[in-house]
């Protein structure tokens, strides 16, 4: 963020180090708060950010640990990349809820010259590669209940239950897991372009659309 004119380009609320300038990377953590204002009411939000390379993960880790929900940004073109993995991983282990931000959307358009269908079905990938991800996770995590459970069972046995039938169920089909997934239709998917300033989510244009057409928010989000 920029203090003022006058610094313009010079003075930076984040990445301020200068190495962090010329290799045009964050290496270390640094933190902002911000004033946001939602329905007449102001909220106090302090923002760390932290390195996206990997040889940098210790600072994720630390400011994970302090963090109550996270921002998850995957660059449009590059896609996912196995620090997305480990980062989702960390959010997922700190039980912090993270939103997704696919940033540098103008480079499908600038520099690859995508048209609007191949644009969707690239982003379409991308989200359901860090889906995968999640899945796996929320999978492991299942089967390491079960396990401790049937490590438990075997340690110590009950009497009453020798006779009956033993469940080789895991869980996962019985297990709501639909909030744990990205789409952009449960306002946790951003699309972005940083460089330009600009970023959006589905409910924008349902909001555009429901003043335009007359139509009711909660029906153009459900459609």
């Amino acid at each position: 963020g920029i203090i003022s004119r006058r610094l313009a380009g010079k003075l930076r609320y984040l990445d301020s180090r200068e190495d962090e300038q010329v290799r045009g990377i964050t290496m270390k953590s640094s933190a902002i708060s911000l004033l946001f204002m939602k329905d007449n009411q102001e909220h106090l939000i302090n923002l760390i950010d932290s390195p996206g390379h990997v040889d940098f993960s210790s600072e994720v880790s630390t400011a994970v640990r302090l963090c109550d929900g996270c921002i998850i940004v995957v660059d449009a073109v590059e896609g996912v990349c196995p620090q997305t993995h480990a980062v989702l991983r960390q959010a997922w282990l700190e039980n912090i809820r993270p939103v997704l931000v696919i940033n540098k959307i103008d480079r499908l358009i600038l520099e690859l010259k995508f048209t609007p269908q191949e644009a969707y079905s690239h982003l379409k990938n991308i989200l359901e590669q860090v889906n995968a991800i999640t899945a796996t996770l929320f999978t492991s995590q299942i089967l390491e209940k079960r396990a401790e459970k049937d490590t438990d069972v075997q340690l110590n046995p009950d009497p009453a239950n020798r006779d009956q039938v033993y469940d080789w169920s895991t869980g996962l089909e019985y297990t709501d897991d639909s909030h744990l997934y990205f789409s952009p239709d449960q306002g946790n998917v951003v699309f972005a372009s940083a460089i330009d300033g600009w970023g959006f989510g589905i409910e924008h244009f349902a909001k555009l659309y429901s003043q335009k057409m007359g139509i009711k928010l909660s029906i153009l989000l459900n459609t």
